[in-house]
């Protein structure tokens, strides 16, 4: 008989502490922020030379507004509070986007960017006074690649894809041309970029 009660002591004590770990809250998971990697690569025409660089946007945002798509990759800013040095940005108009976003897009060009769906933007905004930012799109530039939207969890608004784009005759850069300037003597080169990005949040 003193064995039974035993028994029935010990799973009442089980039973009551199953009871309490269910009333102990689990912890949400820590969420990582997204990081979008950038590849940027420089060939230049004259003389023959070649560079290239990967660079991490911390803070990739997005925005699905009422008219347009739009994702935002920068690089960290210079130090001194000189600006951004670098950013990548692309733009899908409300007319353009394919049912739930997901898809592959052209990308806006010279002599006609209106035929393309994407206007993508590389810029390396110009962090002193008198002279001009480099930057480069198809509403300037000729343009080759693509846009590519893989998924959009539209509950979470998250979206994930990547992108490879080609900027043909354009100019240096690195180098920054005066205001005021008569000539463009810059070298020229052509700017390609690729990069992916996962789960960027849209506001």
């Amino acid at each position: 008989m003193l064995t039974f009660v035993r028994i029935l002591s010990g799973i009442s004590l089980l039973t009551l502490l199953a009871s309490c770990q269910q009333d102990i809250e689990t912890p949400e998971p820590t969420v990582t922020p997204p990081v979008q990697e950038a590849n940027i690569n420089f060939t230049y025409t004259y003389p023959t030379e070649s560079k290239g660089q990967t660079f991490l946007a911390p803070a990739p945002s997005g925005r699905l507004a009422s008219d347009k798509l739009t994702l935002l990759f920068e690089k960290e800013p210079r130090p001194a509070g000189l600006g951004i040095e670098e950013r990548v940005e692309f733009v899908l108009p409300k007319g353009k986007q394919k049912a739930g976003l997901v898809g592959t897009y052209t990308l806006s060009s010279q002599p006609d960017p209106g035929q393309g769906e994407v206007l993508a933007t590389y810029e390396r905004p110009a962090y002193g006074t008198g002279i001009y930012l480099n930057k480069y799109s198809g509403n300037s530039h000729r343009l080759e690649g693509s846009f590519v939207i893989t998924e959009f969890n539209s509950a979470r608004q998250l979206i994930s894809g990547s992108y490879t784009f080609t900027i043909r005759n354009a100019k240096d850069p690195y180098v920054y041309l005066a205001v005021g300037s008569q000539a463009d003597s810059r070298r020229d080169c052509e700017i390609k970029s690729y990069g992916t990005f996962t789960e960027i949040p849209l506001l």
